[in-house]
């Protein structure tokens, strides 16, 4: 009886010390924010503690600590209690372009010369390869060297990555003309044309379930996606220090039917029961769902602590008569720009790569890290919402929006 008796208490026992090793767990957690003020482009780097407000899901947090970083090193420290940020600096250099913009070599030899540290790692991913330089290389490596092979790297896999894209945006163009050609449409001009003879040796029964297969091939090409995204979160998200991502992404057109030459179609073809069909079959591509959940990447990049920068290359669409050159980077740009934001990061969208690159790594180089343990802390896996204020300036800040209590 003894026993049975004694086996009840230690259980007991060891359920209580469980939970109060639970609720101990709940009132020893500490968020990380940094932040970045700006006076129009100047960052301001003479706050103190008792500047700024820290609000998590609109309630007041009392802010345990502050430090000033520049580039990977503390200028300054207030605490209330002692933390040691992990400050060294990765740096992911993502590529989705399909043509190579010789503004990239001003971009990457600033980067190379003015920016990476000894200390610092970088991982470069095109649509090719990734290729990791550890920070063995840097502080081994003439930099004048590093940059001229980065430089080739990316010239080189976007010349290779693209060739497919390239090779099917030649066929969209051809099928169309050769669409508009079947139908009684506005040919394109001599200077227009490519030397190509294919796209007029097939009907409209063959031309249209043609142009809807090479229009899906090329949107299989995108690497981008919601999946894709929320996983490179995640996998940052176990990485100390300051994951630093600059996403370099060039707008995208595809060649469309013109509107008057399908309404045409539709009404000399109306009584064909295939032709029309395929007509049907095209408006729902060009109408394609938007696949992007954005909520979603949103959070998984703030909950990560990255700083997620978005270049966003500008480009003007071909003048080409007959065809009307649709843009189809909408859903990436909307869901890309709404990350950056959410980070704390810089958008830019421009035709010059190098300007928005320099504008974002000169950013980046100096925050503020600030630290503080929320009231009434659950592990209940929900996104808590972050808000950083500077009291009685109208600054701008860049943080991260918010964590998942988990």
């Amino acid at each position: 009886m003894k026993k049975i008796i004694f086996a009840i208490v230690f259980l007991l026992l060891t359920f209580i010390l469980f939970a109060q090793v639970e609720r101990h767990e709940v009132v020893v957690t500490n968020i990380e924010v940094s932040a970045r003020v700006l006076d129009g482009n100047q960052f301001v780097d003479n706050l103190t503690i008792e500047d700024f407000e820290v609000y998590e899901d609109g309630i007041l947090q009392k802010i345990e600590a502050l430090y000033l970083v520049k580039k990977s090193k503390i200028e300054r420290e207030e605490t209330l209690k002692r933390y040691n940020p992990a400050l060294s600096r990765h740096y992911y250099l993502l590529f989705q372009t399909i043509d190579y913009n010789p503004k990239m070599e001003e971009a990457i030899n600033y980067f190379i010369h003015q920016v990476l540290q000894p200390e610092d790692t970088l991982m470069i991913w095109t649509s090719v390869k990734r290729y990791n330089l550890p920070s063995s290389a840097i502080k081994t490596m003439p930099r004048e060297t590093i940059s001229k092979e980065m430089q080739k790297i990316v010239r080189k896999d976007t010349n290779i990555g693209a060739m497919q894209y390239r090779n099917l945006m030649k066929d969209l163009k051809r099928i169309v003309r050769g669409i508009a050609s079947s139908s009684g449409g506005e040919m394109p001009t001599i200077k227009d044309m490519e030397t190509d003879s294919s796209s007029s040796m097939f009907g409209l029964e063959m031309l249209l379930p043609r142009y809807r297969e090479t229009l899906q091939k090329m949107e299989d090409l995108r690497i981008v996606n919601d999946k894709m995204l929320i996983q490179f979160a995640n996998i940052l998200k176990r990485q100390e220090g300051e994951n630093i991502v600059f996403f370099f992404y060039q707008r995208e057109f595809r060649p469309e039917i013109q509107s008057s030459t399908l309404n045409r179609m539709m009404s000399i073809y109306q009584d064909d029961p295939n032709i029309m069909g395929g007509l049907q079959d095209l408006f729902q591509a060009y109408h394609r769902d938007i696949e992007f959940e954005t909520d979603k990447i949103k959070e998984a990049f703030a909950d990560s602590s990255i700083l997620f920068n978005f270049i966003f290359m500008n480009k003007t669409p071909e003048n080409i008569s007959g065809i009307h050159m649709r843009e189809q980077s909408e859903d990436v740009f909307s869901a890309l720009s709404e990350a950056a934001k959410a980070t704390g990061g810089v958008i830019d969208n421009s035709q010059n790569p190098a300007v928005g690159f320099k504008n974002a790594l000169d950013t980046s180089q100096y925050y503020y890290i600030l630290y503080y343990s929320p009231k009434n802390y659950t592990r209940d896996g929900k996104f808590k919402r972050i808000t950083v204020k500077v009291k009685n300036k109208d600054y701008r800040i860049r943080h991260r929006v918010g964590y998942y209590a988990k």
